[in-house]
Parts: C-alpha cells; structure tokens; sequence
C-alpha cells in the first residue's frame, strides 16, 4: 500500500537521451500500479534532462519531436488521470532540459508532442510543461 502525495522524479544521468525514456516509462507504470485505493498522490513532478551527443549542428531535432510524441511513458502517465479510482492528481510537471544550449532552439516544437500525447491531463488543467534552453534557464 502506498500513500505518497507528491511524487518527484529527476531523469539526469550524464549519459540520457531521448531513448532512455523507456525506463522512464518503466519507473511510471510501476508508481501506477503500486498506488492503491485510496489515492492519495497530488502532484507529480518528472525532471528529464537530454544529453546533446556531438556538435549542434549535427543534432536532429526533428528525431527528438518524433520521439518525444512517440513515447511510450506519456500513454501510462495519462492514465493517472482514472487510475486508481478516485484519483486526487491536481498538478503533473513536465521539465525537458538540454545538458547544452541549443542555437535555433524552439521551445515550443518540444512542448508541443507532449502536451498532445497528454490529452487528459491538459483538459483536466493540471498539466504543465516547459523546456527551456540551459542558456536561458
């Protein structure tokens, strides 16, 4: 049984990338599933920060929106939304950051894939996302 009411989670070893969101995805059915009855969480807070491999020139940008609208763990935090029952879920933050500052960075195109993936939780008003350039941070 499990009674957490805030739940944060930073994502930050040295070598991250988009990809390891499949252990971040791990980690989020597993808090899914050991949440029972009564709920008790009200905020979630998930912190990932991207390591740029290589020059910035050579950074793809357009992979990184793909799989930022692709992956797996925004399926399983959308349903925190009506698991477990009764949910008390009233805050969920979403931080993406970059180990380096990007040139011709765009918040928005990193936003955007999700806040779509999360349709639930955005409706709800509980969903906030940001991802800001290190050099603006």
């Amino acid at each position: 049984m499990c009674h957490l009411r805030v739940f944060e989670l930073d994502v930050s070893p040295h070598s991250t990338t988009i990809r390891d969101l499949e252990i971040l995805s791990f980690m989020i059915r597993t808090l899914r599933v050991s949440l029972s009855s009564p709920a008790t969480l009200e905020r979630l807070k998930i912190c990932i920060e991207i390591n740029v491999d290589g020059d910035d020139d050579d950074f793809d940008r357009d992979a990184l929106y793909d799989d930022l609208r692709f992956a797996d763990v925004w399926k399983h935090l959308q349903s925190f939304v009506t698991h477990p029952s009764g949910s008390r879920l009233q805050r969920v933050d979403i931080v993406i950051e970059f180990e380096e500052e990007l040139v011709g960075y765009d918040e928005t195109k990193v936003v955007k894939p999700v806040l779509d993936a999360l349709p639930l939780l955005r409706k709800k008003g509980i969903l906030f996302v940001k991802a800001p350039n290190m050099g603006t941070a």
